[in-house]
């Protein structure tokens, strides 16, 4: 029986000294973890300065976009539906001949509803509708200097609606780029100030990240006359850009 007792308490002790050697290896390589992680290891983040930069950059549009239609109204779904597609055609045909390829030129959108008809003397309705259709297409302008040109010739082709005339880029890369590299050269020198300004000194760049896209401005109000060629003012546009950084310190 001392035998059976002895036997549990020797396993007992051997038990308790595998688990304290399992501890032993298990608090040994925590601090090892943290040390590969660069983390401390009491969990605080590594020190670093952190700064965000803006950048611009400004360049003349290369081209206008307009919105050119034609609105037509008539007793039957069928006669406006026809006057209305041939004035449009006509209005196509004007703009290729004024220079705008077929590439160029998009139909934005094409509607046909009817409206109630109504008594003056009593605001009732009469029973009768007029059908009206109208439609749009969007309009690439590459020779910026034609615009009003072109839009007096549309007028004069049929069409009796154009929306917002908008001045753009078509390929804003380079831009993008030059407004990218000011905006890194001026979070860095904002991080070198914050540097300074805490009394620590930068070590290695840890972080580059952009914001999401870049944002434009346009510089310069078209300017919109009445009658014959209307004049417009393309102005500037100009694109920012802001970028993040990181730098750990010595």
């Amino acid at each position: 029986m001392s035998s059976i007792k002895n036997s549990k308490w020797y396993f007992v002790v051997g038990g308790l000294a595998v688990l304290a050697l399992v501890t032993a290896v298990i608090v040994s390589v925590i601090p090892a973890a943290f040390a590969r992680s660069g983390q401390a290891s009491d969990g605080s983040l590594p020190r670093s300065v952190t700064a965000v930069g803006i950048g611009s950059a400004s360049a003349a549009p290369d081209v206008a976009t307009a919105q050119i239609g034609v609105d037509t109204q008539a007793a039957s779904p069928e006669e406006a539906t026809r006057e209305h597609d041939t004035r449009m055609q006509t209005l196509i045909d004007a703009l290729k001949a004024a220079g705008i390829d077929a590439t160029d030129i998009q139909t934005a959108h094409y509607n046909l509803y009817a409206e109630q008809r109504y008594r003056p003397e009593t605001g009732e309705p009469t029973g009768e509708f007029t059908y009206r259709v109208s439609s749009s297409v969007s309009v690439k302008i590459r020779d910026l200097a034609k615009v009003g040109e072109i839009l007096s010739d549309a007028v004069k082709a049929g069409a009796n609606s154009i929306g917002g005339v908008f001045f753009n880029i078509e390929n804003t890369s380079a831009l993008e780029a030059a407004a990218r590299e000011k905006a890194v050269a001026d979070a860095k020198a904002r991080a070198q100030s914050l540097a300074q300004l805490s009394g620590v000194e930068l070590g290695e760049l840890t972080l580059v990240s952009e914001f999401a896209g870049p944002a434009f401005y346009e510089r310069g109000v078209p300017a919109v006359g009445g009658g014959g060629d209307a004049p417009f003012v393309p102005g500037q546009l100009e694109v920012s850009m802001q970028v993040q950084v990181s730098f750990a310190i010595k």
